[in-house]
């Protein structure tokens, strides 16, 4: 899920004109956004398919969370409304509740302290004007802050929607903390905790332009990318991201082997999971040949190293080599995947990983590299992303792939 807040402190501005950019920036992470948007005369609410044409309508304030079944909670008592998204699996309404009370403190007190508030990030806005922004003590997703000048406040789950917003991105709200207000006053609860920060944001569901808990993005993922190839005992004369999100990934991934950095593939679909987005197996392979269209002539008599972001089930990467092999002339394919092995599923509902397909879970390497008919195959380890993150006072966490949650 992506969160988002763009709150202008006078009435007059036209927040949706900007949120709607910051929601641009964040369809990645989902295929609804539902929306609710703040006026003199109370809220506006609806939802729409980010990834076509849509329009949100005008008010100082918008709360946007944008998911595959993206739902703002929405409480009404004394005369007042509240809405809330909560990424991570707690409780949204109960937080527009405690939004109700006071001039937003007891929810600021409640996300930031709360234990079962403690994986999540949320945002919530109330019909009086009051805002409130945080994560919980252990939050498993980020939460950025930011500001278009002195006119208004904007938080997103990763920078670059601050960005696209025209906004500047300021500050990551750290574990613990919440900051709430209205248009005149702004106020933090602080209780403190320790960023454990999904590994998924980084290795794959964050953009490679924003900065997550201070880790540059795009440079964990080319430093990733070089650590693979120390790893990566084949000797290939091109690389090549598969899908584009690897390509971070395969740009240090070649430097580090000296080998030539290609454009192989073109999409016609955008940024697409298969292995997660809800379609039948034969959209599924359509969709797969629309998204990864191989460019004649790169592959041709090489021994290529398909670079790869993560791998769930697999039917990526058969289809790739299968296509690179018969019909556009590869010598050789070798598999590098940038990303630790996913042998389970997300107990934060971060991720929705079918625990039956995942294929690392249920194949070792050797089974896996005749199954895929690559010529190698190599994954990154764990510990190579854990310490890098380490060095950002983040402790991700990586219950998914083996590790500690």
């Amino acid at each position: 899920m992506g969160l988002l807040l763009a709150y202008f402190y006078e009435q007059d501005q036209d927040a949706g004109r900007y949120a709607y950019y910051g929601v641009m920036g964040l369809r990645h992470r989902g295929y609804r956004v539902s929306y609710a948007v703040l006026t003199s005369e109370g809220f506006k609410t609806g939802e729409a398919d980010p990834w076509g044409d849509f329009d949100l309508p005008s008010g100082y304030a918008v709360a946007a969370a944008v998911a595959p079944a993206a739902k703002l909670a929405t409480v009404k008592a004394n005369g007042l409304r509240a809405v809330a998204a909560v990424d991570g699996g707690c409780p949204a309404a109960r937080l527009a509740e405690l939004a109700l009370e006071g001039r937003g403190e007891e929810a600021a007190e409640a996300i930031a302290g709360w234990e079962e508030y403690s994986p999540c990030a949320a945002v919530v806005l109330r019909s009086d004007g009051v805002y409130v922004a945080g994560r919980g003590r252990e939050p498993r997703r980020p939460l950025s802050l930011g500001g278009y000048g002195f006119e208004a406040l904007y938080a997103a789950s990763e920078t670059a929607p601050v960005t696209l917003m025209g906004g500047s991105p300021r500050y990551d709200i750290k574990a613990g903390e919440a900051v709430y207000g209205d248009r005149f006053t702004f106020d933090r609860v602080r209780v403190g905790g320790v960023r454990r920060t999904s590994l998924m944001e980084y290795v794959y569901v964050a953009r490679p332009d924003s900065i997550v808990d201070g880790v540059n993005v795009y440079e964990f993922r080319r430093e990733m990318g070089r650590r693979l190839a120390r790893r990566h005992e084949a000797e290939v004369d091109v690389a090549a991201g598969v899908p584009e999100t690897a390509i971070p990934y395969a740009i240090g991934y070649a430097e580090e082997k000296g080998a030539r950095l290609e454009y192989g593939f073109t999409s016609t679909v955008g940024r697409v999971r298969t292995a997660v987005a809800p379609m039948s197996f034969e959209e599924r392979l359509m969709t797969l040949s629309l998204k990864l269209n191989p460019v004649p002539g790169v592959f041709k008599g090489k021994s290529v190293a398909i670079v790869d972001d993560s791998v769930v089930t697999g039917l990526t990467l058969k289809v790739v080599i299968q296509r690179l092999r018969r019909a556009y002339g590869a010598r050789e394919v070798h598999v590098a995947v940038s990303s630790p092995k996913i042998v389970g599923t997300c107990p934060y509902r971060l991720q929705e990983f079918n625990p039956e397909t995942l294929i690392a879970r249920h194949l070792d390497d050797e089974v896996i590299t005749r199954a895929l008919d690559a010529d190698s195959l190599a994954w990154l380890p764990l510990r190579e992303a854990v310490e890098y993150l380490r060095r950002f006072g983040v402790e991700p966490c990586t219950l998914c792939m083996g590790g500690e949650g």
